[in-house]
Parts: C-alpha cells; sequence; structure tokens
C-alpha cells in the first residue's frame, strides 16, 4: 500500500478519529497497533515508535510472563519497562539492506487507552530495502492487525502484518 505525502495528515487524523471513536463506545472489537519508522540520514539513525491499545499490551505481556504491569497506574510494577523492552525485542525484528538492524529501547509513555514505545536504531545507512518481522500481541489476539508505516527518501510506505503475514518487506529506488 502506497501512501503520498500529501495524505500522511489525512491518514494521522483518520487514525485519531477511528481510535478515539472507539474510546468512546468504551471498547474496541479490533486489534490493531501502528508502528512508524523515520529514517534519519543526518544522523543514520531510524527512529521507531508503536502505538498499541495499553489494555491489549498488559493482557499480552500477562500471558506472556505471567506478571500483571499495571502499565500506566500507580501500582505499575518495577519491572513493567524491562518485561517490555524484553517482548519487544522477541517480537519486532529489521532487516535493512538484508542486515539485522540492532534497535534500543528509549522508554514509554500511557495516555489513557494507548502506550507509545520507543525505539531507536543507530548506524543505519541509507538503505534501499527494509524487511519487518512485528508478531507484536499476536500470542494473545490472533486477530491482531500491525499497521507499518516507513518514512524514507521523502516517502511513506506502509505494510500491514497478521499473524497469518508476520513479516513483509519494502523497497525503494535511489533518487
Amino acid at each position: 500500500m502506497k501512501v503520498r505525502k500529501n495524505s500522511k495528515a489525512k491518514r494521522l487524523s483518520f487514525l485519531l478519529v477511528f481510535f478515539v471513536g472507539f474510546q468512546l463506545l468504551g471498547a474496541h472489537p479490533f486489534y490493531v497497533s501502528i508502528c512508524e519508522m523515520d529514517y534519519k540520514s543526518e544522523t543514520k539513525t531510524l527512529e521507531i515508535s508503536l502505538r498499541i491499545f495499553t489494555d491489549d499490551l498488559e493482557q499480552t505481556i500477562k500471558d506472556w510472563s505471567n506478571k500483571k504491569p499495571y502499565l500506566g497506574e500507580t501500582n505499575e510494577i518495577a519491572s513493567a519497562d524491562s518485561l517490555i523492552k524484553t517482548y519487544i525485542f522477541q517480537i519486532l525484528s529489521i532487516d535493512v539492506n538484508e542486515k539485522e538492524a540492532k534497535f534500543e529501547f528509549l522508554g514509554k509513555d500511557v495516555e489513557q487507552e494507548l502506550i507509545w514505545i520507543y525505539l531507536e536504531a543507530k548506524n543505519i545507512l541509507d538503505f534501499n530495502k527494509i524487511t519487518i518481522s512485528n508478531r507484536l500481541l499476536f500470542q494473545s489476539y490472533p486477530n491482531q492487525t500491525n499497521l507499518i508505516h516507513v518514512n524514507h527518501r521523502q516517502k511513506t510506505k506502509s505494510l500491514l502484518l497478521t499473524k497469518n503475514n508476520p513479516s513483509d518487506e519494502l523497497s525503494w529506488r535511489k533518487n
């Protein structure tokens, strides 16, 4: 799925309305996460942000580790960030020009029903191809859909990953 530059604001507006609309209804009958990747050529970094429904991530971490993290609550467990980091490093992999990108966990922000997770991969040279495997929440929610948007060379390209198709690639031609 290709997204034009000028439609990025429309896409973000739609997603915001989509998430807020379901929050107003008190539930979300679907399971979706959004992953934004921005390549910064000046610093040779790939900045990654994940947006996930907090309750879905919390349940998945509980299923995976047998520990309820209480994300964003006053009784959040001390190991919550460590659990998130370990889980994310197991389910997310990124290959840039067929070489595994090593990324680090920068932190998280919990905003009501959504959690934002921030990652960064350093020393990433300009690339023509990126392969992404994202199995986020598939263990607990087989109907989970993971949307991936990669911003590179002034173009945004997108992937839709599911349990039956957890990995795919995007390519760019040199300008």
